[in-house]
């Protein structure tokens, strides 16, 4: 519930229920562990604690130097998991550029197996690289995420789907975004007969 929470921009909320959910589990797992202290550096980063926001992401990488090799399940909280919370707390805290490397690092470490938390990340990823003015390379990310989409079915996929062609359209006349924008409506045809 924190997660949906810091999605719908209700920070303290969202911290709130990191810290209960922290609290109702002292003996989880170590995976667990750093899952929900990830949880709670993304909500003080929400509500602009930067203290507890990176005292709460060494805690999470300490828990996840605790977790063993072997992997919980697919889609445990893993180095991919720790990145991605990494960028959503520097994004919080206003740095851009910090987040953009964090979620790369992210996209790095997750296996190839996880298409619909890459179509995610890197449908994050895009729009931060556009809000740091890289259209070229929102682009690309686009791209690749576009890549992933086609074979997904998933309602957040869909929103990073619609946000990328309103964010691209003041630059629609730009050769990148054309090329962007064509594969996309070519995915909606076939999507739409599907």
């Amino acid at each position: 519930m924190a997660l949906q929470a810091a999605n719908l921009r209700h920070s303290k909320k969202a911290l709130e229920l990191a810290d209960s959910a922290a609290e109702a589990a002292p003996a989880a797992g170590p995976r667990l562990q750093a899952f929900l202290h990830g949880q709670q550096a993304h909500g003080a980063a929400l509500v602009g604690d930067r203290r507890m926001a990176f005292a709460r992401l060494a805690d999470t990488e300490t828990a996840l130097s605790k977790a063993d090799n072997r992997r919980d399940a697919i889609g445990g909280y893993d180095r991919a998991a720790y990145s991605f919370h990494v960028s959503s707390v520097l994004y919080a805290l206003g740095d851009v550029p910090g987040s953009v490397k964090a979620m790369q690092d992210s996209n790095r470490a997750r296996p190839a197996v996880e298409r619909q938390g890459r179509a995610h990340a890197n449908g994050l990823l895009a729009q931060r690289q556009l809000e740091m003015g890289h259209l070229e390379a929102a682009c690309a990310t686009w791209g690749t995420f576009l890549d992933d989409y086609e074979r997904l079915s998933s309602a957040r996929a869909d929103e990073h789907f619609t946000t990328m062609r309103r964010r691209l359209r003041p630059h629609r006349t730009n050769r990148h975004v054309r090329e962007l924008t064509g594969r996309a409506q070519e995915i909606m045809r076939r999507k739409a007969v599907a």
